[in-house]
């Protein structure tokens, strides 16, 4: 069992890396072209739109986990009654859930555009329309949103990262040609949908050939299954929100404090980092299904073993990433958007620590929710929350789009020592402070001092942007050998890799 659940977790994995690289140069590519098309004014409200969408997000109620948990558990015993249950009685909910958010945008669109998108240049009329067109793509996108989490449920992470990424082709590919016919903001949202209704399709058409016996009756809803789910879901729809508190809150106060050309500016550095932040989640994804399952047949002794060892390989990876990223922010900016975008660089800086921090806290997180701890990721969600409301206002304020930067930094780190406190205590081991040092103390002790002395001597010797950028990555590769060559280790990882081809 072990080495079969550590090839269904670096599987995965794969997959899920193999959808980010082909996203992340899509997501890259269309931040200058809408830039270039609806201007910095155009990309800011854009923006805002789509923040305001990721706080809808909390409707969900923390339902896609919990199909990807329950069918996970109900696979491993090879009960396929709970797992078509759980699956209409979830969807039945998803369209009440559907009807009243759209209800709720509708009716306060007019409200939500005076107070919260603010736009400048940009007709009312013409932003009243992308936030409902945006809002109903988004309901449509979560009543739907079943299909994949029953996907990875199964475990066929495979499938549901193929149709994600044929998805960010055709909608890439759709914003494009609209932006070149000039239908602005609108032809993103047009983009959205027509991506949204060819993902569905897919979504069906693959879930019937690989479950076959997936029956689709709403009638099929029943209130004890819902009841049985309602705690992990309750919890799962409280993370939701305090996710959204931590994570999306700052740019809510840097529009209202500073403004939407500044969002724009702050989004820039945001949207590097978070891609970043969800290439690395590659790794981190496939946990909780995986130890759900392991948790319910071999107990928390293996459970513990399979953090331990995921932990140490996500360290090796995600420390000299993130560290590349924040030492290399000026030559990343200017390369990939040139000049007059000086100010995004402190933020990329801070922002790529602060979310390096949180993705190894991933690990932690994805354990206690497999092992059904969830009501603790729930508490450290508070604690980022109530210190991201606390310190972004006031530090945006004295110290503008750093200041934020710096407020989210410091709400990673009290909900991380908040969360490794707990799993301790889960794990009942007081060595697990040593485990982190020794995963993280030397990926970070080269990368920090690689990566400075580098950035000095190209900065001083190169100044094509181009240029600095090659020799960067060539250090980037230089980092990472290092590493593997200290760790041997790493040939586990490999052999794993050779596993799953």
């Amino acid at each position: 069992m072990p080495s079969e659940i550590y090839k269904k977790i670096v599987g995965n994995s794969i997959y899920t890396l193999i959808r980010r690289v082909i996203i992340l140069p899509i997501g890259l590519a269309i931040v200058p072209i809408i830039i270039k098309f609806v201007g910095i004014e155009g990309y800011g409200v854009w923006i805002m739109i789509q923040t305001l969408l990721a706080y809808s997000s909390v409707m969900d109620m923390g339902l896609s986990p919990a199909i990807t948990k329950y069918t996970a558990e109900y696979d491993g015993q090879g009960d396929h009654r709970k797992m078509i249950q759980i699956f209409n009685t979830l969807f039945v909910v998803y369209l009440f859930l559907f009807f009243i958010l759209f209800l709720l945008a509708f009716v306060s669109k007019g409200l939500i555009v005076d107070t919260l998108v603010k736009p400048i240049h940009i007709p009312k009329e013409t932003v009243s329309f992308v936030l409902i067109i945006s809002v109903l793509v988004f309901c449509l996108t979560m009543v739907f949103s079943i299909y994949p989490s029953f996907l990875n449920g199964l475990q066929r992470m495979d499938v549901t990262n193929t149709v994600d990424s044929i998805s960010s082709v055709i909608k890439f590919a759709l914003s494009v040609l609209f932006l070149y016919f000039g239908w602005e903001i609108k032809g993103l949202v047009f983009a959205g949908g027509i991506s949204c209704i060819i993902v569905i399709a897919l979504y069906v058409y693959v879930s019937k050939r690989i479950a076959p016996y997936l029956t689709f009756n709403p009638f099929l809803f029943d209130l004890k299954t819902l009841r049985e789910i309602w705690g992990f879901s309750v919890y799962g729809a409280m993370s939701n929100v305090v996710a959204m508190m931590h994570l999306q809150f700052d740019k809510l106060i840097v529009n209202y404090f500073l403004g939407v050309n500044s969002l724009a500016l702050y989004d820039i550095a945001h949207r590097l980092v978070s891609f970043l932040w969800g290439l690395c989640g590659s790794f981190v994804v496939p946990i909780m299904p995986a130890i759900s399952k392991i948790h319910a047949s071999d107990g928390i002794e293996k459970s513990r073993e399979v953090f331990q060892t995921v932990f140490r390989y996500t360290s090796l990876i995600v420390c000299p990433l993130f560290l590349f990223v924040s030492a290399f922010a000026d030559t990343l900016i200017v390369a990939w958007l040139g000049n007059g975008y000086e100010n995004a660089v402190s933020i990329l800086r801070i922002l790529s620590v602060a979310y390096m921090m949180n993705i190894l806290c991933g690990p932690v997180t994805s354990v206690l929710t497999g092992v059904g701890s969830y009501k603790i990721p729930f508490y450290g969600g508070v604690v980022a929350s109530v210190a991201t409301v606390l310190f972004c206002p006031m530090l945006s304020i004295k110290f503008g789009l750093s200041g934020c930067a710096i407020g989210v930094l410091l709400a990673f780190i009290l909900s991380d020592t908040f969360l490794f406190f707990w799993l301790q205590r889960l794990f009942n081991i007081s060595s697990l402070f040593r485990v982190v040092c020794r995963s993280i103390g030397f990926p970070v002790a080269v990368s920090m001092i690689i990566f400075s002395v580098s950035h000095i001597l190209i900065g001083h010797f190169f100044s094509n942007r181009y240029t600095g950028l090659i020799l960067a990555s060539i250090t980037l590769l230089i980092v990472c050998g290092v590493i593997i060559y200290k760790d041997r280790n790493y040939r586990v990882v490999w052999q794993s890799l050779s596993a799953v081809r």
